[in-house]
């Protein structure tokens, strides 16, 4: 319980000073200093998140393409 409290103390102090998130000057410089490998890197991640999220919803849907409906009545 104490590491909880100490935890969320220290961030709250951080919130409350403005120390906790950075300048938006320093924001863009962190984003400007990305390396082409480290962008592959972060692409290479999302497309494996992709695949793996309609892998699950195939093998959850049991179908391939949208989901099971009921059977339209004609009149």
């Amino acid at each position: 319980m104490s590491t909880f409290q100490s935890y969320y103390q220290n961030l709250w102090r951080a919130l409350q000073s403005g120390t906790l998130l950075p300048s938006p000057q320093a924001m863009v410089q962190h984003i400007r200093g990305i390396s082409t490998t480290q962008l592959v890197a972060g692409g290479v991640v999302a497309a494996e998140c992709l695949g793996f999220f309609t892998v699950g919803e195939i093998l959850g849907r049991f179908k391939l393409i949208g989901y099971r409906g009921e059977v339209a009545h004609h009149h």
